[in-house]
């Protein structure tokens, strides 16, 4: 609103952003009204089989607490305006240039790109707890099984992970939904998981190199072994031939064949190799190539700047003298 110099708040707010203004009132009014339950714990009512403990909250105050974890929206807000993009005045000057928009999601990658571990590990963890608080609370009716916090706490773990042992179950519908929703959020983490543990295993370029350069090495190896081994064997059938042996003849002639298969293989393997390698160091060529192209570009342009600048200087000055010339007296007369 600054930006634009508007002097009244009411130009910068339309519809949707009081909608949103709205939702986020009613999010953070969401409360349980504090009230007190009266729960008979006699000897009588725990000796009779119809007897079941009162739940600890209303099913009023349990959809209340439940839904008291939406403020979680405000965690993303609170990590954007700690982080140091919005105090770097690098980032923000950069970032304007190329048209970043600095939200949550750009603090996001950069957590994850600098600090995956930590952050997957604080979203599990967070997961876990919000989960089975969560599931205690709808399980609350249910004393001997899912009811307890402890039990719960060895269920979510057990769904997220995608286990199942099925010791523990809820009884409940939201229970149920709260153990759905988590199972869901435990294959995306593994997903993540697996991304990150992909990324952290790949090879660097400096490594990249030194293995390749190693396997080119030990296919050479390999082929000049297999070459020496069809160089053999050819002489061995050879000289069978002649001594007109046939049962030995048909023995290397199999050991022939084979021997160039094996060598006609690794042949290709080392081609693959090779052909990996090219294309590696061709797109690192074609960046240099496409790096001294530019640079060429953007001095040739400003030579032709600077030469079409020269010429309009001496078009000018050749303007000026022929004007001159026109507008002497001698001409005139």
């Amino acid at each position: 609103m600054w930006d634009n110099s508007l002097v009244d708040w009411r130009i910068a707010v339309n519809a949707k952003t009081l909608a949103w203004i709205l939702l986020e009132i009613a999010i953070c009014a969401v409360h349980p009204f504090p009230s007190e339950r009266q729960c008979d714990d006699t000897e009588e009512l725990h000796e009779s089989s119809e007897y079941q403990t009162p739940p600890f909250l209303s099913n009023l105050d349990i959809l209340l607490s439940i839904f008291m974890f939406l403020r979680v929206y405000l965690l993303p807000r609170t990590m954007l305006l700690h982080s140091r993009v919005l105090v770097d005045a690098s980032y923000r000057s950069i970032g304007s240039l190329n048209k970043i928009k600095f939200q949550y999601q750009f603090v996001m990658k950069i957590l994850m790109n600098t600090c995956p571990g930590r952050v997957l590990l604080i979203l599990t963890g967070s997961l876990w707890i919000i989960s089975s608080w969560v599931l205690s609370v709808c399980e609350r009716e249910n004393i001997n099984g899912t009811g307890k916090l402890t039990n719960t706490m060895w269920l979510i773990p057990i769904t997220f992970l995608t286990i199942g042992y099925g010791d523990i179950v809820p009884y409940t519908v939201c229970g149920k939904m709260v153990c759905l929703w988590t199972g869901i959020m435990g294959v995306g983490c593994t997903a993540l998981i697996v991304a990150v543990a992909a990324q952290k295993l790949e090879f660097t370029k400096a490594e990249k190199h030194v293995h390749n350069f190693m396997l080119d090495i030990h296919y050479m190896k390999k082929i000049k072994c297999a070459a020496a081994n069809v160089l053999g064997e050819a002489w061995l059938l050879h000289r069978h031939t002649k001594r007109g042996d046939r049962t030995k003849t048909r023995h290397h002639q199999r050991r022939l064949f084979s021997a160039i298969h094996v060598f006609r293989r690794r042949r290709i393997r080392h081609k693959n190799l090779k052909d990996h390698v090219n294309s590696m160091v061709d797109i690192s060529r074609m960046q240099m190539i496409l790096y001294d192209l530019d640079s060429n570009l953007n001095s040739s342009h400003q030579d032709l700047e600077k030469r079409i600048n020269q010429l309009d200087k001496k078009l000018d000055e050749i303007t000026g003298l022929i004007s001159k010339i026109i507008d002497s007296p001698h001409l005139s007369h």
